[in-house]
């Protein structure tokens, strides 16, 4: 696709450009809902393009998946020096919107909001502020001021919680337009599988068709918590002697947390699985027999927003042990679908892993009402057409508000 404008009169599908911190292949719960929204809107009909950075991949891996995409990718730069980096980014950035004039943008993570506010800033392009959480840790010096700027300036905020739009009301934002959309998870991808695939995955860890199995997947950091199972295995193995406990994800802490798991003698019940290719991911959700996620807020503030794990880890039929006070208790019914426990408490965080693992019945109860709440409202095709109306209301030309099917019924 060339450089030239994005815009046509004759056209009536609208164009976007999504802005993200991230982006796949590399992990991230914000790359996931960055390319989320470019597939959903790119199916919608609108006409997508992306400007992200891309880490924690290789070069060669991040261009077979940027070809493979039906809309254009263009990687901003990584950091490469603070000062140095956000000049870099902020000037492709206005290259982009100068050349492309895209009828809307949607900016992702935290410091992408307030470079495209700057970007477009003598430009009349509105734009959607997406808030995930994390960015709202940080309430003072340049960045929270730069923050607040960016946020405020949106034509519209995205809040992927309840407890992320608190987060960002006691940063003192105050937006003119505010919507709650939770996040999804990918129905096509995350599914039930046959047993003998779930078997594959308990093979690969060395363990037994009925041994209990914990999961938890995502960057192996101490906000994702991992440290809190860890420290729960003493007092759970007092009552189920046989669990286990695999991590799938960038492993950050693994360093460490093998030495608490060594202190605490539970190093031979614990996986550290790094990176996982996708297949891997859905086989070992398939596999576990119940999903874990304890998420806690750090020293600096960052904290989690929503779980998209935990509706991904449902739509394969498992149940979920979240935190609570965070936005993943919004990503289960407690009680219903899961369990919220209280942050950093790792025996509580025991006692209710032990309350499924002891009952079949119900967890598999849980299971089935994960499994029927996701595919029935937490998938990323609903929560597109809810993106797809507000960004259309953001549109300056009426008629390019409309569906694409109405917009050339009009014409005609």
């Amino acid at each position: 696709m060339s450089v030239a404008s994005l815009q046509n009169e004759n056209n009536p599908y609208p164009c976007v450009v999504i802005v993200s911190s991230e982006f796949p292949p590399g992990p991230g719960g914000i790359g996931t809902h960055a390319f989320e929204m470019s597939r959903q809107l790119h199916r919608l009909g609108w006409r997508v393009r992306v400007l992200s950075m891309q880490d924690y991949a290789s070069d060669e891996e991040i261009k077979q998946f940027n070809d493979a995409q039906p809309y254009p990718i263009v990687r901003l730069p990584s950091q490469c020096g603070a000062l140095r980096g956000v000049s870099r980014r902020l000037r492709l950035l206005k290259e982009q919107f100068q050349q492309l004039r895209p009828h809307v943008a949607m900016a992702t993570g935290g410091p992408m909001v307030w470079l495209t506010a700057l970007a477009t800033r003598r430009a009349p392009i509105p734009y959607l502020a997406v808030g995930h959480g994390t960015e709202f840790g940080v309430r003072r010096g340049l960045h929270a001021r730069l923050l607040r700027w960016g946020f405020e300036r949106a034509e519209a905020v995205v809040c992927v919680s309840e407890f992320t739009k608190k987060q960002m009301l006691a940063m003192g934002i105050r937006s003119r337009r505010v919507q709650v959309i939770p996040n999804g998870a990918d129905g096509g991808r995350f599914r039930v599988l046959k047993p003998e695939q779930r078997l594959q995955a308990r093979r690969e860890l060395g363990i037994g068709e009925q041994t209990p199995l914990l999961l938890t997947v995502g960057s192996v950091t101490e906000r994702k918590g991992q440290e809190v199972v860890i420290r729960s295995l003493p007092e759970l193995l007092k009552q189920i002697p046989q669990a286990h406990y695999a991590m799938i994800g960038l492993p950050v802490r693994q360093t460490e947390l093998t030495r608490i798991a060594q202190e605490l003698g539970v190093a031979d019940r614990v996986h550290f699985l790094g990176r996982q290719d996708n297949e891997a991911v859905v086989r070992f959700m398939n596999a576990c027999d119940v999903f874990v996620m304890t998420s806690v807020k750090t020293r600096e503030g960052d904290c989690e927003g929503y779980g998209i794990a935990a509706v991904e880890a449902a739509l394969c039929g498992k149940p979920a042990i979240v935190s609570a006070g965070s936005g993943l208790a919004e990503a289960i019914v407690d009680g219903v679908t899961g369990v919220a426990v209280p942050e950093n408490c790792p025996q509580e965080t025991a006692w209710a892993i032990a309350r499924l693992l002891q009952d079949h019945a119900l967890r598999q109860q849980f299971g089935q009402a994960a499994l029927e709440r996701a595919r029935r409202e937490q998938q990323w095709e609903q929560r597109a057409l809810e993106y797809d109306r507000l960004l259309r209301s953001l549109l300056p030309d009426a008629r390019i508000r409309l569906a694409p099917e109405q917009a050339v019924t009009t014409s005609g």
